[in-house]
């Protein structure tokens, strides 16, 4: 696990360090759009918006990754809505949208949600959370890690996010300014995925009646890309 001191360094991320991948080897879809050489925003601020950014390769869940960007979830609280989640998927889909926030219905799928709207029907705490969902599953009841209550993210500030996989350790590492938000300590490739260690990952943001421009800004991406490549097809989605 990183010491306090690395947190600490990379809480300095956001602000003073530039992009290490480029917003052009992403995918977009929806209402995602490049803002600048590292953000991409994924939601304007409107009612019922959505939008994808799907890496372009698929990356080897036997070999090491770390991603580190900072995401942006608007400037409206207690009128904002929904969220960004982190999708892994073995086929470039993006699933429902709106309170799904991208996820829900895709099997096998992992994701990690950065919720920052209360649905009561889903098991959602009051405050904006974090949790962990397998297999399109968005009701929290059916949650791995999670929900974690976090302090309010829609305040028109960078967040620093790490998600960093051992595949040595089977352990899923998420870290949100600078704190550790979810710890999962699994087989993913074997209990999820089925075996198979290809597999695809994006970034999905949903607004619905309640809106918020949410952005994600790419810092630094490191993985194995997939030796062998599936067939894309990115148009499909539910």
């Amino acid at each position: 696990m990183r010491t306090f001191l690395t947190l600490l360094l990379l809480s300095l991320f956001c602000t003073s360090a530039s992009a290490q991948s480029s917003v052009e080897e992403f995918r977009l879809g929806g209402t995602a759009r490049i803002l600048n050489d590292e953000c991409i925003r994924l939601t304007p601020d409107m009612p019922f918006a959505s939008g994808s950014a799907w890496y372009e390769k698929a990356i080897d869940l036997n070999q090491p990754f770390e991603i580190t960007v900072c995401l942006v979830l608007g400037k409206n609280d207690e009128m904002g809505a929904d969220g960004i989640g982190f999708i892994f998927h073995p086929i470039m889909r993006t699933g429902y949208r709106g309170e799904g926030m991208g996820f829900a219905g895709l099997v096998p799928s992992l994701g990690i949600e950065f919720d920052t709207y209360q649905n009561y029907y889903l098991g959602d705490p009051p405050e904006d959370h974090v949790a962990i969902n397998i297999n399109g599953q968005i009701h929290h009841a059916a949650s791995i890690t999670g929900p974690t209550p976090v302090k309010n993210l829609e305040d028109g500030n960078k967040h620093l996010l790490w998600i960093n996989w051992d595949p040595i350790e089977k352990q899923l590492l998420v870290v949100l300014d600078g704190v550790e938000r979810a710890n999962l300590k699994a087989n993913i490739v074997a209990e999820l995925f089925g075996g198979n260690s290809t597999v695809f990952w994006g970034v999905t943001a949903a607004t619905g009646r309640k809106t918020n421009f949410q952005d994600i800004c790419i810092k630094k991406l490191t993985f194995a890309e997939a030796e062998v490549q599936p067939a894309v097809d990115f148009g499909g989605r539910k």
